[in-house]
C-alpha cells in the first residue's frame, strides 16, 4: 500500500470516528440526559460546507488566474466527486429501506449529509496515487458538454432559490408576529428547553399557510410560522418543538445541499428523487427527535396533529405535513417505533468507504502537443539547465551537451488536460529538470503517465497532463545518456548499519580520442564525503553500471602521501579496508562499448568532523 493510501485511510479514519460518535452521542444529548449547558439540539454536518467550498475555489481561480483557469478549476473539483456523489446516492436508494428498517433515522438523515465533507479529498495529503479509469474526450465534446451541463446547473439552481424567495415573500408578505400570551409562554418553554442561547428566530402568523413552517437559512432571517387556526397547549407544545430542532439542526441549510447537488447532477433523475428521499428522513429523524421519552398518548397525539395538518413545502422550508408518500411511514413509525440501532457504525463506515474510494475516475480532454504546452511553439528558445531522476540512490550526472534531443522528443509528446487529485507516485521512473527560457526558469516533471507544468518565473498553479501514450524511456535515455556513478557503503563498526555517500562525478574522458566527455568544473572538491567522530573500519563500492576495470587511489589529507589499490585489492563483493587516517579518495573506473573506452573520475573524502 503506498504511502498516499495510508495518509489517507488515516485522516478518513478520523472523520469516520467524529460521524460516529456524533450519532451515537446525539440520542442522549438530544433526549436531555447529558451536558445541560450546551444547546440540546446541534446540526449533524453544516449543508453548506461543499456548495461554499466550490464557490470558494471557483471566485480565487477567477480573480487570479482569469476565466478560463477558474472554469478549469471548477471542472477539476467538480467532475470526480459529483460523479461518485451521483453514485453514492444511488446505492443509497437501493439500500434505505434496509437501512430504515434496522438503523435510526437520525443516522438515515445523516447518511445523506456525508457526502458534504467530499471536498476533504482535494486536499494534498487526501491525492491518490494514480486514477484506475481514466476518460477521455475531444476538447470540443468536453467544452459544449460542460457549457450545456453549466447551463443546466445554473438553470436548476436559480430555480430553487427563487421558488424559495418567492414562497418565503409570499408567507411573509401579510405575516403578523404571534401576540397571544399562552403561545409566546410555550414558545419561549420549549426554547429555553431546547437551550437555545440568544434566539434570533421570529414567531409569527400568515393566513398564506396551512401548516407550521419555519423558513430561512440564515438565523436572523429565520421566521417560525403558524397558520391562521388555533391548536391547544399540548399542540403547541410539540409544534414548537418540531420546528425548532429542524432550526437548531440547520435542516434548511441541508435542503439547499440537496438542492445544490441536485443542481449539479441535473441529468441524472435519479438525484431528484434522492432530494425527495432526503427531505423524508429529515423528518423522519426529526419526528424520531420530537417523541423521545414521550408516551403512547403523546404519540398518538402527535400522529392525529400529522393527519390534521396539509400544506405546501416549497423552498428550504421544513414544515410539520407529511407528504402522500411519506405519510403511512411517518405515521407507522411514530405509532410503532421499534427498537433499532443507532446507526453510528453504518454512518462512520458509509463515509470511510465514501472517502477513500472517491478520486479514482479522471477526466483527461483537450488534447495538444509538448510543442505548444511546454515550449509554446519554440522548443529552440529553450534551454536545458538540470535534470535528474527523482529517488535515485546514485545522484546520477546526465549527459546534457545535446538539450535538443531531450526538447524534441518532449515536443513530440501528446498531452490531455486531466481531473482529479493524483500525486503519481506509483508510476516509477520520474524524470525533474529544469529550462532556462526567455521568461525565467521553467520546472517540469514527467513518469510514466503524467507531465506536470510549473513556470517557476511567476505565481500560478501547475499544470498537469495526461499522457495517453506513456513516455518511451528509451528515447529520453538516448536523449539524455547518464554518466556512471558510484557509491561508497562505510562501517565504522563490524555489522552496525552502513552510512553511504556518493562518490562526486569529477570527468568523464574518451581513452581513444582523449576529448573530456564531462568536466563538474571543481577540481579540489575535499570537502565532498563524510565527516564523523570515528573513522569508518572498512567500506564497499557500488558502481551503478559495472566497469570493465577500476583502481582507487588514497591520499592523505595534506596530500604529501598517497598509495593505489587495484581490483586485485577488493574483495568480491569490492569492499575493503580504509587506513585508520582521513584521507582523499580517487576512484578511475574504465567502461567499454562497441569499442569505444570512457574513463569515469569519482572522488570522496572520508575525514573527521574536528579537523
Amino acid at each position: 500500500m503506498s504511502t498516499e493510501l495510508v495518509i489517507k485511510g488515516f485522516f478518513a479514519l478520523l472523520m469516520s470516528g467524529a460521524f460516529a460518535y456524533t450519532v451515537f452521542s446525539r440520542q442522549d444529548t438530544e433526549s436531555g440526559e447529558q451536558d445541560e449547558t450546551s444547546e440540546r439540539y446541534l446540526p449533524y454536518i453544516s449543508g453548506l460546507l461543499l456548495p461554499l467550498c466550490l464557490l470558494t475555489v471557483t471566485l480565487f481561480a477567477f480573480i487570479y488566474l482569469g476565466r478560463e483557469a477558474a472554469a478549469e478549476m471548477m471542472l477539476s473539483f467538480s467532475f470526480g466527486i459529483f460523479l461518485h456523489i451521483a453514485l453514492y446516492y444511488a446505492l443509497l436508494l437501493l439500500l434505505l429501506p434496509l437501512f430504515r428498517r434496522f438503523i435510526s433515522a437520525r443516522a438515515c438523515a445523516m447518511l445523506w449529509l456525508i457526502p458534504n465533507y467530499l471536498y476533504y479529498t482535494q486536499f494534498s495529503y487526501m491525492e491518490v496515487p494514480v486514477p484506475l479509469l481514466v476518460l477521455r474526450a475531444p476538447e470540443g465534446i468536453v467544452k459544449g458538454l460542460f457549457l450545456l451541463w453549466a447551463a443546466g446547473f445554473a438553470a436548476v439552481l436559480l430555480w430553487h432559490v427563487i421558488s424559495h424567495l418567492v414562497f418565503r415573500r409570499r408567507i411573509l408578505r401579510h405575516a403578523v408576529p404571534v401576540t397571544d400570551e399562552a403561545a409566546l409562554s410555550l414558545w419561549q418553554k420549549e426554547l429555553a428547553d431546547a437551550r437555545v442561547k440568544k434566539p434570533k428566530m421570529r414567531l409569527v402568523r400568515s393566513d398564506a399557510v396551512k401548516t407550521p413552517l419555519s423558513v430561512g437559512i440564515c438565523k436572523r432571517s429565520i421566521r417560525v410560522v403558524l397558520p391562521q387556526r388555533e391548536y391547544t397547549e399540548q399542540e403547541l407544545s410539540l409544534i414548537f418543538r418540531h420546528e425548532l430542532i429542524h432550526i437548531c439542526r440547520e435542516d434548511a441549510a441541508s435542503k439547499f445541499f440537496f438542492a445544490f447537488c441536485c443542481a449539479m447532477c441535473w441529468f441524472n433523475p435519479l438525484m431528484w428523487r434522492a432530494m425527495r428521499n432526503s427531505a423524508d428522513d429529515m423528518e423522519l429523524s426529526c419526528d424520531e427527535t420530537v417523541l423521545l421519552g414521550c408516551d403512547s398518548d403523546e404519540r398518538r397525539l402527535y400522529a392525529e396533529l400529522l393527519l390534521r395538518t396539509a400544506g405546501d413545502e416549497r423552498g428550504f422550508t421544513s414544515c410539520l405535513s407529511a407528504s402522500a408518500r411519506a405519510l403511512r411511514y411517518r405515521l407507522g413509525r411514530i405509532m410503532k417505533p421499534g427498537k433499532r440501532k443507532s446507526g453510528a457504525l453504518a454512518v462512520g463506515l458509509a463515509f470511510f468507504i465514501l472517502c477513500m474510494s472517491c478520486g479514482y475516475v479522471s477526466l483527461a480532454y483537450d488534447s495538444t502537443t509538448g510543442k505548444e504546452a511546454v515550449f509554446g511553439g519554440d522548443p529552440s528558445s529553450f534551454s536545458l539547465r538540470y535534470l535528474a531522476e527523482t529517488g535515485d540512490p546514485f545522484q546520477t550526472e546526465y549527459d546534457l551537451s545535446d538539450p535538443a534531443a531531450l526538447s524534441d522528443y518532449l515536443s513530440q509528446l501528446r498531452l490531455e488536460k486531466i481531473t482529479g487529485n493524483y500525486s503519481f507516485t506509483e508510476e516509477g521512473r520520474r524524470i525533474t529538470c529544469l529550462y532556462d527560457t526567455p521568461n525565467g526558469t521553467l520546472g517540469l516533471s514527467f513518469s510514466d503517465r503524467v507531465l506536470r507544468v510549473t513556470p517557476l518565473y511567476r505565481e500560478r498553479v501547475t499544470d498537469s497532463y495526461y499522457l495517453p501514450e506513456g513516455i518511451d524511456w528509451a528515447a529520453v535515455d538516448a536523449a539524455v545518456p547518464a554518466f556512471p556513478a558510484l557509491n561508497v557503503s562505510l562501517w565504522t563498526v563490524k555489522d552496525a548499519h552502513s552510512n553511504r555517500i556518493s562518490g562526486k562525478l569529477v570527468a568523464v574522458n574518451d581513452i581513444s580520442t582523449g576529448e573530456q566527455l564531462y568536466d563538474c568544473g571543481d577540481s579540489e572538491l575535499d570537502l565532498h564525503g563524510t565527516f564523523g567522530h570515528q573513522l569508518p573500519l572498512s567500506g564497499q563500492l557500488v558502481f551503478s553500471k559495472q566497469p570493465r576495470r577500476f583502481s582507487m587511489t588514497v591520499e592523505t589529507m595534506d596530500r604529501t602521501s598517497h598509495y593505489t589499490m587495484t581490483e586485485q585489492d577488493f574483495a568480491e563483493d569490492l569492499s575493503f579496508t580504509l587506513p585508520q587516517y582521513p584521507a582523499h579518495y580517487t576512484v578511475s573506473a574504465v567502461y567499454g562499448q562497441d569499442g569505444k573506452e570512457t574513463e569515469a573520475v569519482f572522488r570522496f573524502t572520508v575525514g573527521l568532523a574536528d579537523q
